[in-house]
């Protein structure tokens, strides 16, 4: 891999693929479409602080330099860039992980524990101390990865009316989520079905009811290496701020402003990776992952486990929420 210096000059670095210069050949050539993307870009380096000023809080992240175009034809954007046609937005949807309602799984440090079966899970629930810390392997009626999506801020208020005006009308409404998975260690995902509900009560209590079930996926991802994507569905949200009662919409949701769908996702993992103690290891925790490590819990238990990380990205919106599960099997 290459950079290119930016310090200073707009730069269009454009190559053909092998498949490209084969159909220039031919005659065939036809660009149809093209995408912007921001990989290299580590928005971190926005510094607010910075002692010169404004037009200096950029700096960093104007001179840093771009990647030469890719002649990997398998080669993707990673972040693409959204395009919207509305040049009046004061505001764009994020993707948020929420911890809040009584099905969302509890992340610990930085990631999630997935238990590939019963004598796992019920292990991982006694070391992490907490039963809603662990997903569980292929369970409907278990906890999930819950992501919101909406305008996070205070300065619109998050009621009906600003999330008709703000997001439905603007079409930021996220009706559906691609969820990118590696699938040599997960085979399917659970996802809401159109009975859920995303809600609260006029007294600001939890009133969502997220029901899972399978869904496979739909297509291999562009441009990532063994990942496979399942569409999920959006269920509404219409969590609302609360005018009466002793409860306060953020107590339920994630997001600070106005709301508008959010989904969940658990998942199956492949045949193998799920086999009990006295059964077979299978190689990929050893090729893939770690094998026999103590996890901390003072259980006397040693597990398996491999880290793999999970996408979930708003189709209309393309906000994305990055997720790290630990595939984990009790090997003693």
């Amino acid at each position: 891999m290459a950079f290119l210096d930016n310090s200073g000059d707009i730069i269009l670095d454009a190559v053909l693929t092998d498949l490209g210069r084969q159909k220039m050949a031919a005659g065939t050539f036809k660009i149809a479409k093209y995408a912007f993307g921001d990989d290299e870009i580590d928005y971190g380096l926005y510094n607010k602080n910075h002692p010169s000023g404004a037009a200096y809080y950029d700096l960093e992240i104007l001179q840093t330099p771009s990647f030469e175009a890719f002649v990997y034809s398998g080669a993707g954007i990673n972040y693409g860039l959204a395009s919207f046609t509305n040049t009046n937005l004061l505001y764009l949807p994020s993707l948020k992980q929420n911890e809040k309602i009584k099905t969302a799984v509890l992340m610990t440090n930085s990631l999630y524990y997935l238990g590939v079966n019963q004598e796992t899970v019920t292990a991982l629930q006694s070391g992490l101390g907490n039963k809603q810390k662990v997903l569980e392997n292929n369970n409907t009626a278990g906890y999930a990865i819950v992501v919101e999506s909406g305008l996070d801020t205070t300065d619109l208020v998050g009621d009906a009316s600003n999330r008709s005006s703000y997001i439905v009308a603007n079409n930021l409404l996220d009706s559906t989520y691609s969820v990118f998975f590696d699938n040599r260690f997960l085979a399917n995902v659970l996802s809401p079905t159109a009975q859920s509900v995303f809600k609260n009560t006029s007294t600001g209590a939890d009133a969502t009811n997220l029901i899972l079930s399978t869904t496979t996926a739909t297509s291999r991802a562009t441009g990532m290496d063994n990942y496979s994507v399942s569409s999920a569905r959006g269920v509404n949200d219409l969590v609302y701020y609360v005018t009466n009662g002793t409860g306060v919409a953020t107590s339920v949701s994630a997001i600070a402003g106005p709301r508008g769908s959010a989904t969940a996702a658990s998942f199956k993992v492949v045949t193998g990776l799920d086999a009990s103690t006295t059964g077979t290891t299978d190689a990929k925790y050893t090729r893939y992952g770690k094998t026999g490590q103590d996890l901390g819990f003072s259980d006397g238990y040693t597990y398996d486990y491999i880290d793999t990380t999970v996408l979930i990205v708003g189709a209309t919106t393309n906000a994305t929420y990055m997720a790290t599960v630990r595939i984990t099997r009790r090997a003693s």
